[in-house]
């Protein structure tokens, strides 16, 4: 009889797909940001070699997913207030044209489903699921991209999503940013519907500033702790 450990080993003989997997844990918050990521722990973990861990080490450095750290080892990224600042000052605006596409190509089909995953969000809020709520909103996210029919704003927009994931995950701790971010949903839905350019730009801004707001929160606690 196999192990309980063996059991729930998920074995990739793929080397893009197991890049992947780590890349979505680490997303959705499988691996907490921070966290030391051990190559000998996640060889067993995922069934691949030590060599097919560091090449994935070095590909999610890249995407500003994790850090190497010279003779400390791997931990999942984070941002200094500096950096934070620097993408959402891009980024905000790129989404904010990328609703503004989505307005223009979005059919009645498109809002049904969006609204569909406005309330798996929700439902998933209610449940205390952040694990769930964490993939619908990436869903909702993605499919508005998509929408926008511009491969290089998408490709630009997800990179600037996957950098700037630990302020989202961080957000997400807050029962009360949670609370305004689910909410908003539904309203990004009615806007897109009724092609409100206007509304849209307020609410995009509104909606990527919590995160900005909350982590550089949590960074000025953090110095004060460390200064007192």
């Amino acid at each position: 009889m196999r192990s309980k450990n063996n059991q729930k080993k998920r074995v990739h003989t793929d080397f893009p797909r197991f890049v992947e997997d780590l890349e979505n844990r680490i997303l959705t918050g499988g691996f907490k940001p921070r966290e030391h990521l051990v190559e000998a722990k996640l060889s067993r973990m995922f069934a691949v070699s030590r060599y097919w861990v560091r090449d994935a080490f070095k590909i999610l450095e890249g995407k500003g997913l994790v850090r190497i750290i010279p003779y400390k080892g791997v931990a999942v990224g984070e941002l200094e207030a500096n950096e934070l600042e620097e993408i959402f000052a891009v980024r905000v605006p790129l989404e904010q044209l990328a609703w503004r596409l989505a307005a223009q190509n979005a059919t009645a089909k498109d809002l049904e489903r969006l609204q569909q995953i406005a309330q798996d969000i929700e439902q998933a809020h209610a449940q205390y699921n952040i694990q769930a709520v964490l993939a619908a909103d990436s869903e909702f996210h993605d499919r508005v991209l998509k929408l926008c029919r511009n491969r290089t704003l998408r490709r630009v927009i997800t990179d600037l999503r996957r950098r700037s994931h630990i302020a989202r995950f961080a957000a997400w701790s807050s029962p009360e940013v949670v609370r305004q971010v689910v909410a908003e949903h539904h309203q990004f839905v009615q806007a897109l519907g009724q092609n409100d350019a206007a509304r849209l730009d307020e609410l995009t801004k509104q909606h990527i500033n919590h995160a900005r707001e909350f982590y550089l929160s949590e960074l000025r606690a953090e110095d004060a702790t460390a200064a007192s």
